[in-house]
């Protein structure tokens, strides 16, 4: 489990990407929805699951799985061409 400071570092991290190109509102969603899950958590059994696009589940799952230390990769980094 990531402690308290890590989050807000890596929150402050996501909320610095600037999505670019023919994807940027697909990856914009995805980043905002880690953002979300990081602050506040995503209820992936809830009515709001379900609504969501692939890209927004995705990052919520990667943010999820970072926070909880089940991966290494931070949510903000391997976004290569996507964000400047």
């Amino acid at each position: 489990m990531r402690t308290p400071q890590e989050i807000e570092t890596e929150i402050a991290a996501l909320k610095a990407l600037k999505p670019v190109g023919l994807l940027k509102d697909k990856t914009a969603r995805s980043i905002e929805a880690a953002i979300d899950e990081l602050q506040y958590g995503v209820d992936d059994t809830a009515g709001e699951w379900q609504e969501m696009t692939d890209e927004e589940r995705s990052g919520v799952l990667d943010a999820s799985g970072w926070k909880d230390g089940d991966s290494d990769e931070k949510p903000s980094e391997g976004w290569g061409r996507l964000v400047e």
